[in-house]
C-alpha cells in the first residue's frame, strides 16, 4: 500500500509539471543564444527562435502528430496558443504585475507539502525536467494566472434581466422528464423484507424502519434517496416506483442490490423547469460566454498593443512532430 501511494504521488507531481510547464524557454531568460535571423515570432520584448518555438509546439501538441489533412489547422492553433501565453506575460510586465517571492514560495510549498523531497526530485527526473527550469515555468504560470485573475474583474456578472431573457428565449433547453422523490429500505434477504413489509402495512413508519434495518447508505437519513428522473434507474426499480402513488408502499422488489421496499414522497410531471430551478445554471452559462467573449477581444487588443510579428517564411518550414 505504501508503494502504491508513492507512485500516485509521483504521478500527481508529474501532472503539475505538465500543467505548469508550457515550453523550454521563458521570455527574456537568456538560456538560448541565436542569431537574429533565427527569430520566428516577436511578441513585444520577447523573441521566440526556431528551436524555442519548435519545442513549444511539440510540448503543447503532446508529441502526437496530427493527421496530414489537419496538420495546418493544428499548427495554427498551437502557434496562437503560444502567442496568447506570451502576450499575457507581456501585459503583466507592462502593467507592473508580478509574482513576489513570498507568493511563489507559498505556491511551491503547497505543491510539495504532500511529498518527500526525494519523491519530488524523482518526479522531476522522470519528466526530464531541470528543477531550476521547472521553478521558472511555475513562476511564469503563476504570473499568467494572476494577470487573468486581475483582468477578469472587469467582467460584469450577468444581470437578472439577462438570465430571465435567456430563459424565456431558450425554454426548450430546460425540459425535464417525469421525476419523483422516494425513500427505501434495502434488505439482504427476501424473508426480512417481507417481515418489514408486514410491519409497514400494520402502520409502522418506513423512515424509522429504514434507519434500523436498511443496509443501503441512505439508511441514516431514513432511507430517503431524493429526486430521480425517468430513465435514471434500473428498469425493475423504475417500473415499481413510477407505478406508485404518493405515500403508497411498494411490494417487495428484487434487484441485483437486494430486496427493496419503496415509498414515493413526491412527484413532478414532465415539463419545463421553473426559472428558480435553473437560474444558477443559466448564470454560469452566461458568465462563461461573457468570459470567452471578453478574452477573445482582450487578446485581440494585446496583439495590436504589443506588435506581434511573425517571420512567415521560417514558420512555414516548421512542422509538427
Amino acid at each position: 500500500m505504501i508503494i502504491k501511494k508513492r507512485n500516485m504521488s509521483i504521478g500527481r507531481i508529474l501532472y503539475c509539471i505538465l500543467c505548469w510547464t508550457l515550453a523550454f524557454l521563458a521570455p527574456g531568460c537568456g538560456l538560448f543564444d541565436h542569431e537574429a535571423d533565427d527569430v520566428v515570432i516577436v511578441i513585444g520584448s520577447t523573441r521566440l527562435t526556431r528551436d524555442t518555438l519548435k519545442r513549444e509546439m511539440e510540448f503543447i501538441g503532446g508529441g502526437i502528430p496530427a493527421p496530414a489533412k489537419h496538420a495546418g489547422e493544428a499548427k495554427n492553433l498551437l502557434i496562437n496558443q503560444i502567442i496568447d501565453y506570451y502576450l499575457i506575460m507581456e501585459y503583466g510586465k507592462e502593467n507592473g504585475i508580478f509574482i513576489s517571492e513570498s507568493e511563489f514560495q507559498t505556491h511551491l510549498t503547497d505543491i510539495k507539502k504532500e511529498y518527500t523531497e526525494n519523491a519530488f526530485q524523482k518526479a522531476l527526473l522522470q519528466g526530464y525536467v531541470d528543477p531550476a527550469l521547472w521553478e521558472l515555468r511555475l513562476r511564469n504560470q503563476l504570473l499568467v494566472n494572476k494577470v487573468i485573475g486581475q483582468v477578469s474583474e472587469r467582467i460584469a456578472p450577468p444581470s437578472y434581466e439577462e438570465i430571465k431573457r435567456y430563459f424565456q428565449e431558450n425554454r426548450n433547453e430546460f425540459r425535464s422528464p417525469e421525476m419523483l422523490r422516494f425513500r427505501q429500505i434495502v434488505c439482504n434477504s427476501k424473508e426480512e423484507a417481507e417481515n418489514l413489509s408486514n410491519r409497514l402495512h400494520s402502520g409502522e413508519d418506513l423512515e424509522e424502519l429504514a434507519r434500523k434495518y436498511s443496509v443501503a447508505p441512505e439508511a441514516e437519513t431514513g432511507g430517503e434517496v431524493g429526486w430521480v428522473a425517468m430513465g435514471d434507474l434500473d428498469e425493475t426499480m423504475e417500473n415499481a416506483l413510477f407505478s406508485l402513488q404518493i405515500g403508497e408502499i411498494s411490494p417487495v422488489v428484487k434487484t441485483d442490490v437486494g430486496y427493496h421496499l419503496f415509498e414515493v414522497l413526491a412527484r413532478r410531471p414532465a415539463g419545463i423547469k421553473r426559472l428558480p430551478e435553473v437560474i444558477d445554471e443559466i448564470e454560469s452559462k452566461l458568465l462563461r460566454q461573457k468570459r470567452e467573449d471578453f478574452y477573445r477581444e482582450w487578446l485581440k487588443e494585446l496583439r495590436s498593443d504589443f506588435n506581434v510579428k511573425i517571420n512567415q517564411a521560417i514558420l512555414d518550414k516548421l512542422e509538427l512532430s
